[in-house]
């Protein structure tokens, strides 16, 4: 028998979340609108790398730092909220 406080209440599993949480900071760190003084969200602008551009290239150590920063499902799910929500923010309105 397991019990319930044992089970994972990520949506996205242990490694999954940061390895999602990765990948879509270095789609918004590429972004061509991408401007780190202009995140809104202070959580956020804590783990963003300082250097951004198409050639970003720090996954590795992204994902190192995120790693040992042992964040907890809640800060995850938040982080994984905010990029999304930055990113929207630079694609502009759907209507443009």
């Amino acid at each position: 028998m397991q019990f319930s406080a044992a089970k994972n209440t990520s949506p996205f599993g242990a490694s999954g979340g940061l390895d999602t949480l990765v990948r879509q900071i270095g789609r918004l760190v590429r972004h061509p609108a991408y401007r780190r003084n202009r995140v809104v969200s202070a959580v956020l602008l804590r783990h963003l790398p300082m250097e951004a551009g198409y050639s970003w290239q720090g996954e590795a150590g992204l994902l190192a730092r995120l790693t040992s920063a042992k964040l907890d499902a809640a800060t995850l799910n938040h982080l994984i909220g905010s990029v999304q929500a930055e990113y929207m923010r630079l694609r502009g309105p759907a209507d443009a």
